[in-house]
């Protein structure tokens, strides 16, 4: 039995662009996201008469060029490229908060969202919220094709199982649940994947810095938070070699300044995650950042860093300890 399709928000259907588009400073998650549930719309013909776009609001970093080149997968086009009317409509997948919306997207053009982070939104009309508490945006949108009896191309399987991996680092991060896992192993039966081969060729590609100057590296994985009223910038980078970047500290530090000044943000922080022994490590550039991580982590800072211990996830582990010692 098919789900109950309800009568969408909008009215001229056949008129209208539907972009489905992931958050800046796009992750694998973010823009693979877009393209599978652009793919979803279309054969559940929830929009049908409708031409629906999988966008992405920033060039993609390296670790999704590596998996969009793998599969053979035309990545979908900037946002920017796209001249934008009142007719248009937005559905944001893998973010919902304005801080991490594309800034040509109007709040009342936004007619759904597909996520797995904290809700923070407020929009004056209603809006189609699909959001669920599991590692991956990806492992959201696959149990809506299940629900809707709707095979998906083997090219999004593909993108799906590459996210998971992306995002739960692996099957390891805190944030990884059942649900993650049984898609992932699921979908690596359907397309003869091996896990293991995919999940270290990922890692490599998330290490990959070759050419990359501090201040690359200062906005590599970052997010803005709006934490009671403070604008707080959140850069997180996934590696093999943290040592590497360690050595980098002074010029990240510096780097950071110049990245909180761009963002508007009051703090911010640089996260080095060693994906292998599943540790993290915090660099910060000031008295304050450094009395905030010492408070969220219970941890102790000294020359610019901290180690804050086997913490993976930005989502669940990292963000909410910040947002707590703010409110404290």
């Amino acid at each position: 039995m098919q789900p109950f399709q309800e009568k969408p928000r909008c009215d001229r259907l056949e008129s209208m662009r539907i972009f489905v588009i992931g958050h800046t400073k796009p992750d694998l998650d973010s823009v693979a996201s877009a393209y599978e549930y652009a793919e979803f719309l279309k054969k559940s013909k929830r929009y049908e008469g409708a031409e629906v776009i999988a966008a992405i609001a920033d060039n993609i970093n390296k670790e999704t060029e590596f998996i969009f080149r793998k599969y053979y997968i035309d990545k979908p086009r900037l946002l920017d490229e796209y001249e934008i009317g009142p007719e248009d409509a937005f559905i944001l997948v893998d973010h919902n908060e304005e801080s991490q919306r594309h800034k040509k997207i109007p709040a009342d053009q936004v007619i759904e969202i597909v996520d797995h982070h904290k809700i923070n939104v407020n929009f004056n009309s209603p809006v189609r919220i699909d959001v669920k508490p599991v590692g991956c945006t990806g492992t959201l949108i696959s149990e809506l094709f299940d629900m809707y009896g709707i095979e998906p191309s083997n090219e999004t399987k593909c993108l799906i199982l590459a996210g998971i991996i992306s995002d739960t680092v692996g099957l390891k991060s805190s944030t990884t649940t059942g649900k993650d896992s049984e898609v992932a192993h699921k979908i690596a039966r359907e397309t003869n994947t091996d896990l293991e081969k995919l999940t270290f060729d990922i890692f490599k590609a998330k290490s990959d810095i070759e050419g990359m100057s501090p201040a690359d590296l200062a906005r590599k994985d970052f997010k803005v938070f709006e934490f009671g009223g403070v604008r707080v910038l959140i850069n997180q980078i996934e590696t093999v070699e943290p040592e590497r970047l360690i050595a980098m500290k002074d010029d990240l530090a510096k780097a950071l300044e110049e990245a909180k000044t761009q963002e508007n943000a009051s703090q911010g922080y640089i996260f080095i995650t060693d994906i292998l022994k599943i540790n993290s490590q915090a660099i910060y550039s000031n008295e304050t950042e450094r009395k905030i991580i010492e408070k969220a982590f219970i941890t102790e800072g000294k020359d610019g860093i901290a180690d804050i211990g086997p913490k993976m996830s930005r989502k669940k582990d990292i963000a909410p300890a910040i947002e707590k010692a703010l409110q404290n």
